[in-house]
Formats: C-alpha cells, structure tokens, sequence
C-alpha cells in the first residue's frame, strides 16, 4: 500500500496539500484522457477519405455549416470531393458525410452502431427532458412502442378537422388585415404560422389551449417557457459552447455555459405546468374506465391521451412502461417536434413557411393547385379526400424535398464498422474501396438536405420548385432511406420521425385553406433572404440577420 506523505518525514499530508494532490491527479487523468481521445479522432481509417482543406482550427468546417447555408457549403464539398467525402469537427475530429444510398440504409438502419453522441443527448435533456428524442437502444424501443398508436393514421384522421379549424381561424385574422390594407396586405408568416401550428399541437398532442392566435398580446404561460427554453438568440460563443459540449463534453466541464441557467429556469417552469397536464390526463383516464384500461379504450383523441391510454394497458409489461418522468418529457417533445418541423414546410421557416414562400415565387403552381382545391365541394374536407388530391400531394412532397426543416443530423460511431457503398469510390491515397471503415468516436453526418437535392437522384434541375416531378419519379429514388417514400426528410430506421403523417396531414390542412382563399406574392427579393442554420432552417433576412419572412397576401375573388 502507497502512502502517501508530506515534505517531512512521518508526518502525513495536511488536507489542504492531500486536497491539491487530489485535484491535480484529477486534472492530470482528464488531460490525458482529452490527449488520447484526440489521437485517437486524428488517427482515424477516415483520414484516408477525400474532403475540403482549411477549416478553423479548433471548430474545423462546422462553423461554416452554422454559419452559411448549410446546403451551399455541402453542395460545395461534394462537386469537389464526390458522394463520400470528410469535414474537420471540433478539434480536428473527422466527421463523414455521405449521399450513397446503401451507406445510409446502414447507417440509419444500425442504430446499435451509430446513435447520438453522450453530448448531444445531455444537450437535448436539458431541453427536453428523457423524451423520445433523448432515449437511445431499448429504452427508445419501449418509449416508441407505447407512443407508435397515437401516431396511426386512423388517429390522425381524428385530428384533421382540428388542422383544418385552426387554419381557418388563421385564413379570417388574415383577411381583416387585408380589409383593413384595403386589399393587400402585408403579413410575415413565419410568425403567423408559428401561432397557429402552436396552437394545433396544443390541442391534438395534449388538449392545451395556447390561444397563441388569439393572444392580444399576453403570452400564454407555457408558452413564454417554451420561448425561453428554445427561442433564445444564440449569441456566438453560445453556439460554440453547443458545439463544445456536443463533441468535446470533457473540456465543457471547464467553461462556462451562457445557456444552462436559462434553459433550467425555463425547463423548471414547464415541467411545473406539464405535471400538472399529466396528473389531471391521468387522473381522467383512471376515473373513466375504473383503473382498467385496454389500448382500444375510447376516450380523449389527443396524443397525450392515446400514449398515456397505452402506457397504462394491463397488457404492457410493467418494465415497458414508461414512468411519469418519461410521460412528462413527452410535451416537450411533442411541442418542439410539431411546432417547429412542421411551420417551415410552407415557405421555408420550418415547412409550411418555405412552402408558401414557394408558391408566391411560381404563380402558375399556385393557380393550378388552387383550382384542385377549389373543387373541392367543402371547406372541411377529410384526410382521405385531401391525400386524394393529386397536385396537392406533388406540391407538398415537392415542398418537403427541397426545403425539409432539418439540414443534416449528427451521429457518433459507438463501435468499430465498416460502412458498406452502393458505389465504389476512390479514396484520397488513389486507392479504390466499396466499403468506409469507422471506428469507436468517429462521427457521422447524415446529409439530409443534401441528398433531396441530389442531382444524381433527381436530375440536373433538382434544385428547382417542380411539383410534376412526382409524376414520374426517377428510379433512383426509391433507394432514399427514408421512411415517406422518396424522401430523406423524415429520415428512416427505427428513428424515424414518428410524427410524419401528423406533419403531412397538418401540412395540407394548412395549404388547404390558405391556397383556396389567398393569393400569395412575394413582399421581398430572393436574394434578401437567407435560410439559418441551427436546431431547425429558419427564414432570415440578410438585412437584419432578423428571423422573419414577409409575403403579400390578397384574398382570393
């Protein structure tokens, strides 16, 4: 046995010095911890890869991806580099990035393999809590298994007409501002849509009113916590301080956080509110069927009720169950994944946002799919007739494959691999290769944006708005891993988006009443807006950096 002892023979350490001893073996440990973690991402097999020079020297290539339009600088990489290529991360670190189709399957398929990395999932508990988005492995499959019945299409069929109300509630407050205009007024709706898809996932996910489109100006409480939570400005070393704590969680330890204290106080206040939903949900749901419960009980139609009816089934195993935490944790989820996703498809903020802004930018589009709508004998139309609508279906694939909310994702290899190509490829030594080895802390870069605008897959003008080409859709989409065919949006696998239909269903009911009563023009150049990079691409205008995008609207004669 070491003894430890002090500058005086016999005499043992005081504990002040036996305190420094302690504090310096410990910093010693993780600096050297931090130095083999690094040799190790330098060393790499996917050193050997193609891919751009330069870079930062601490951040690499990834602040061009925040700092940029994501797809521009990807676009950049892949003319240079190929399908297969390789970025610098946060100390030098290799991240992969790739468009091949089977070494996507592979990678979105083995999710044993590649899965959030420890500090991109501390940052999503912060956020959000130990819900669908944080859980990984089994807990994940037990989390998905009891929320996949909410999600069914016969339960979002249920949910439609709350779409449709909304955006017509959403179509009337736009049409006094164009009788008090005069006609045409002017309208940012990114903000509007932010309103009303926060009010539809307030009702259908946890009937909650938000009354964000009827809020005369006083936030609603839960609300003002989830716009503390998510919508803070990041300054720039917030967003270094993401990055740090996503790769580098060890040296995070050591520096200050301007985020944590904000993103506590906001989660404290609403998981103050969300217990309260939870308890009353549950509460109601025993009281109604007497404490048994079966999955087929009817009752409440809203996505909480559904989950929280499955959770408490007789015929799910007490450990399959999820505990009142993990309930919980599901709001915010569902806020963040129905609020956010969902707005820009129509006009580029977060889905339904882009959308629109593309159809104000080709008219004849716009007048083709207002005709489909309008024939249409109802203003309340079920989710059968509005998926029967063809050209509504075209413009909002077409909408979702060229502005999807989510640039890219980030995944970490959790063991030695080899990533199999569709095509061999040669890499950066001359070598010709059919396979991509990875190991243990490499990091992956699932390139969604990217691969929808794939020319490879969808031909020279893939770029372009172009509905019709869902017409005839080229063969080599199918092979895309994505669970709505043809798609990379919604991603593929077991993590999946959950809540696809919910946004497509959602998506429609919105174009729906919007497209058969206004006609949309543009309010700005093209070339005044830019699309910014982070958790979700939002509209920006170049001018201001301010997150916003403004269109003239003028009601249909």
């Amino acid at each position: 046995m070491t003894v430890i002892r002090s500058d005086t023979p016999g005499q043992p350490l005081a504990w002040p010095q036996l305190i420094l001893v302690t504090a310096g073996a410990y910093v010693a440990f993780i600096v050297v911890k931090t130095a083999y973690s690094y040799w190790k991402k330098v060393h790499t097999p996917l050193r050997r890869l193609p891919g751009p020079k330069g870079g930062h020297f601490f951040f690499g290539h990834m602040r061009q991806l925040l700092d940029s339009d994501t797809l521009a600088a990807m676009h950049g990489w892949a003319a240079e580099h190929g399908d297969t290529y390789v970025i610098r991360g946060i100390a030098g670190a290799y991240q992969l990035v790739t468009t091949d189709t089977r070494a996507l399957t592979h990678i979105l398929f083995a999710s044993n393999i590649f899965h959030k990395s420890e500090g991109r999932r501390k940052q999503l508990e912060a956020l959000l809590g130990k819900g669908l988005l944080f859980s990984e492995g089994e807990r994940h499959r037990d989390q998905r298994r009891i929320m996949n019945p909410a999600f069914g299409h016969a339960q979002v069929r249920d949910m439609t007409e709350t779409f449709l109300a909304t955006a017509a509630q959403l179509c009337e407050l736009w049409n006094d501002r164009c009788n008090d205009a005069g006609g045409t007024a002017r309208v940012d709706i990114f903000d509007w849509l932010s309103k009303a898809t926060l009010d539809i996932i307030g009702k259908t996910g946890f009937d909650y009113e938000f009354n964000a489109l009827n809020d005369n100006g006083t936030r609603n409480e839960l609300a003002q916590a989830f716009d503390f939570v998510l919508r803070q400005k990041l300054s720039r070393w917030a967003q270094a301080s993401i990055l740090i704590n996503e790769y580098v969680p060890t040296l995070a330890m050591f520096l200050p956080n301007p985020l944590s204290r904000n993103m506590a106080n906001g989660r404290a206040m609403m998981d103050r509110i969300c217990t309260k939903i939870v308890q009353a949900k549950k509460q109601e749901i025993l009281a109604e069927l007497g404490g048994h419960v079966e999955k087929k009980s009817v009752g409440g139609k809203d996505l909480l009720s559904l989950l929280m009816r499955a959770n408490l089934a007789a015929d799910v195993e007490p450990s399959q169950r999820l505990t009142d935490l993990e309930v919980l944790d599901q709001i915010p989820t569902f806020i963040m994944a129905g609020h956010e996703t969902t707005r820009q498809v129509i006009l580029h903020a977060t889905q339904t946002t882009w959308a629109l802004h593309k159809l104000s930018l080709y008219p004849e589009v716009q007048r083709k799919l207002r005709a489909e709508l309008l024939d249409i004998g109802t203003d309340m139309p079920s989710l059968d007739e509005l998926n029967s609508l063809p050209y509504l279906d075209h413009v909002a694939r077409e909408s979702l494959r060229l502005n999807g909310a989510v640039g890219y994702l980030g995944r970490e290899v959790f063991e030695d691999d080899a990533i199999p190509l569709g095509a061999p490829m040669v890499d950066a030594r001359g070598n010709t290769i059919s396979q991509i080895k990875v190991q243990k802390g490499d990091g992956v870069l699932i390139p969604i944006r990217l691969v929808n605008h794939s020319k490879a897959i969808w031909g020279p003008d893939a770029d372009e708005f172009r509905p019709e080409r869902w017409e005839h859709i080229p063969s080599g989409a199918s092979s895309i891993p994505g669970i709505a065919p043809n798609l990379m949006t919604f991603i593929g696998g077991p993590r999946s988006c959950i809540g696809h239909r919910f946004a497509t269903a959602e998506f429609k009911a919105l174009l729906f009443q919007i497209i058969r009563r206004f006609e949309v023009h543009p309010a700005i150049d093209e070339a005044e807006l830019s699309g910014r990079s982070g958790l979700v691409i939002r509209p920006q205008l170049r001018k201001d950096n301010s997150t916003q995008l403004p269109i003239l609207i003028t009601p249909v004669a």
